[in-house]
């Protein structure tokens, strides 16, 4: 006995609905991935302050210079002038800054102790471009970005005990010190120290 022939397309999807169903499968795919791509842009951008708001952004406000001098290890020039400080806070790392501007002969006497036996400072031969700015930078204090001198810049790196003096061994963390002579005899001082570890905070 025949069975009853089944109607025709019952159960199977024709060729066209079969590629209808996967185009659309695709579509929402990209849907869903572009929604979410949208949602992480927008999580990181607003997890980054502004440009402005990220230059002033993390600063401490009590970060005097004598504070900041005393909690490096340094004693400033007594003949110091224009003197600038900063500390600056977040989850990667802490950065004190500190610059003042003596004359050439009392920038060498200030530098030289720190320095290892025989070294030399160098010269700026790779110099940022003029308006180089950086969120941890003296740009905060109101000076141009040491970085970017040339004429009259020497720069080096010392860190404490690398030099058998009393001011290496009082030096609290490693630096980079940029020394610019801007008019014949008168020499700016920049201190950038950094630490992975929290810096002490200045009292409020």
């Amino acid at each position: 006995m025949n069975r009853p022939a089944t109607a025709a397309g019952t159960g199977r999807r024709r060729p066209w609905q079969r590629r209808l169903a996967i185009g659309a499968g695709i579509f929402v795919s990209l849907c869903i991935l572009g929604v979410l791509a949208l949602l992480l842009t927008l999580t990181y951008e607003w997890g980054q302050p502004a440009d402005a708001e990220g230059r002033a952004c993390c600063w401490e406000e009590n970060a005097t210079p004598e504070w900041t001098a005393g909690m490096l290890g340094l004693r400033v020039p007594e003949t110091a002038t224009d003197l600038r400080a900063g500390l600056h806070s977040n989850v990667q790392y802490d950065v004190a800054l500190l610059t003042f501007t003596v004359s050439t002969a009392e920038a060498d006497r200030f530098l030289q102790p720190l320095l290892r036996e025989g070294a030399q400072m160098a010269r700026n031969r790779h110099p940022e471009e003029p308006g180089y700015t950086r969120s941890d930078g003296f740009s905060h204090l109101g000076l141009p970005e040491p970085e970017t001198f040339t004429e009259g810049m020497r720069i080096t790196s010392v860190c404490p005990h690398e030099a058998k003096t009393p001011e290496s061994d009082a030096l609290g963390l490693c630096a980079d010190i940029h020394a610019h002579e801007f008019q014949p005899g008168t020499t700016r001082v920049y201190i950038w120290a950094g630490s992975d570890a929290p810096l002490e905070k200045p009292p409020t």
